[in-house]
């Protein structure tokens, strides 16, 4: 399982890698996820914590908790990218 940094990069990697009308959206949305998890969990984004302690389901359902609004397309797509490149 890979740690949170290396997930994110490889997300990142792959992202900016396809033809996209608005790659910024995603890249938003994941500064966005990024920014709540340090304000109110920070310690997920420490080695692979944040994919040992959650599902993709629960920290979804975490992060609209956080957010206090439900998740944007984006936000779900950056959800899913992180959890499937977390075990790749």
């Amino acid at each position: 399982m890979k740690n949170y940094i290396d997930a994110k990069n490889a997300y990142l990697s792959d992202h900016l890698g396809k033809k996209l009308e608005q790659p910024n959206r995603r890249i938003n949305a994941l500064n966005a996820i990024e920014r709540f998890v340090k304000k109110n969990e920070p310690d997920l984004l420490t080695a692979s914590k944040l994919f040992t302690n959650h599902t993709r389901q629960t920290f979804s359902m975490l992060y609209e908790k956080w957010k206090g609004s439900s998740l944007s397309g984006a936000e779900k797509s950056v959800i899913k990218g992180l959890f499937d490149f977390s075990s790749k």
